[in-house]
């Protein structure tokens, strides 16, 4: 691949991925300390499943059959921009926060798919080249993460707002300066199932390829927790670093999950040729038992929080993730036809960042609240549910996923 190509192709990455990273982790803590809206955190972050399951698939079946992918999602990026400076100035109510909330996640959760497709449609080896461009979004993440950390006190107020939607300002222009990615579906015939890409089940018919599909996706389950309450958790834990006299708060601390996110998405393309995709989402899910384990043990919400603990836990991160989330998007994009591609990703960014989050982010947000007292959270508890919930889902997709080496799922 031209190296001029792959500047473009990641400098998209950098900007989309730090864009979402000012904001997103520090939005539980901005709600709580800064609103005082407590009790919408995991709400909040549930309506990002909302908007991807309304959103996201109609959004694929566009770039699929009608517009050019590239330009479908400078437009979703410019609105998702636009509602993020809207929302830093929404103060007072916690209902009209909730909806503005809601507008920025119908506009942002289809540009991750569509970038995603733009990219993919530029590649020629995509499970080597991939990892290699989306490992700049993650630098784009940590980047954000400590911009906004080396800020005292920026977690809690709307700043992060501000910044991101600047961010994604400068990344919609950018994205019409993108390769082009024309609909290779234009002028087929659409069904309702086709509309909203449903037409995939059909499209389909081996049975691990689904089994893959659902196991990833009910992993996010336990994510929805670190999403919504880990940047409070370590707050609360009085986590931070200081390096040459500076102190980074614990949003800059988290950003060492990404750090750690950026050398395993390098190692990726290794690890699936010498363990496969078995292998190496069975690691990813074992290290999300890991990791709760960890926060579980490290700070109860009463004691003193054992620092390397949770510093391992948040290291934990790439193997979490990238052994996961980023190794299903390379093995749809390797077993869906081309045709089809745009929608196979909306379809699994629907499951992963849409309903299974929803459902997620309300499970979450009922442990939150049952293991709040009038003075401490419960921390033990909180993170014992997703390590166990994790726990189910490695055993699940250990005994019925069974990887076929060099074939393709049938297409039915």
């Amino acid at each position: 691949m031209p190296l001029l190509l792959r500047l473009r192709l990641s400098l998209l990455m950098l900007g989309q991925y730090a864009m979402f990273g000012a904001w997103f982790v520090t939005l539980g803590t901005y709600m709580s300390k800064g609103l005082h809206f407590d009790g919408a955190i995991g709400v909040a972050y549930g309506m990002q499943g909302i908007a991807a399951v309304i959103s996201t698939l109609f959004v694929g079946v566009v770039a699929d059959r009608m517009f050019s992918a590239q330009k479908v999602l400078a437009v979703m990026l410019a609105l998702s921009a636009g509602s993020l400076l809207w929302l830093a100035t929404v103060t007072r109510s916690e209902a009209l926060f909730l909806i503005v909330v809601m507008l920025h996640f119908l506009a942002f959760v289809p540009t991750v798919p569509l970038g995603t497709a733009v990219i993919f449609n530029a590649l020629d080896d995509p499970a080597t080249q991939f990892p290699q461009i989306r490992v700049v979004g993650t630098f784009g993440w940590i980047l954000s993460g400590i911009a906004i950390g080396s800020i005292a006190g920026a977690a809690e107020t709307s700043l992060p707002l501000v910044i991101a939607g600047c961010i994604g300002l400068v990344a919609a222009g950018y994205a019409l300066t993108l390769p082009d990615t024309p609909p290779r579906a234009r002028g087929a015939p659409i069904s309702i199932a086709g509309l909203f890409g449903l037409d995939l089940l059909g499209m389909i018919k081996d049975r691990s390829f689904w089994t893959l599909i659902f196991a990833c996706s009910v992993i996010m389950i336990p994510l929805s927790f670190y999403y919504a309450y880990c940047n409070n958790f370590l707050q609360e834990a009085g986590a931070s670093i200081t390096i040459g006299g500076k102190r980074f708060e614990a949003t800059a601390l988290q950003a060492l999950g990404q750090v750690s996110e950026l050398v395993f998405l390098l190692l990726l393309p290794l690890f699936l040729r010498r363990l496969g995709i078995k292998g190496v989402i069975l690691i990813g899910m074992a290290g999300w038992v890991v990791r709760y384990t960890l926060f579980a043990i490290g700070f109860d919400g009463s004691g003193p929080a054992i620092s390397s603990l949770l510093v391992i836990g948040i290291l934990l991160h790439g193997i979490c993730y990238d052994f996961v989330l980023v190794a299903a998007s390379i093995y749809v994009e390797q077993t869906v036809p081309p045709e089809a591609r745009s929608r196979a990703q909306s379809f699994l960014a629907m499951l992963n960042m849409g309903l299974f989050i929803l459902i997620g982010a309300a499970f979450a947000n009922m442990v939150y609240t049952l293991n709040t007292t009038s003075t401490a959270h419960l921390w033990s508890n909180i993170w014992a549910v997703p390590a166990a919930l994790a726990a189910v889902s490695f055993v699940t997709f250990a005994l019925a996923f069974r990887e076929r080496h060099g074939a393709s799922p049938s297409p039915g």
